[in-house]
């Protein structure tokens, strides 16, 4: 399986720091914004482009163990 990079990490602290992150948003941020410029849809974004590049990489590694390579 490839590292997965620092930068791309869908662990729990992530996850914590994200709806941390999240919250403080939506107490404290700028009003809604367009979907371009709101840091809580860009933070959104994020959030499912991590999920998805994990589950990926999950499919493949147990691909990879049930096939045996």
């Amino acid at each position: 399986m490839d590292t997965v990079r620092r930068a791309d990490s869908f662990s729990w602290p992530w996850r914590a720091w994200f709806r941390t992150r999240l919250i403080l948003l939506h107490v404290m941020g700028p009003a809604t914004l367009d979907a371009a410029h709101d840091p809580r849809a860009q933070l959104k974004r994020e959030y499912e482009r991590r999920r998805a590049l994990d589950a990926q990489r999950r499919r493949e590694e147990f691909i990879r163990r049930s096939w045996g390579d």
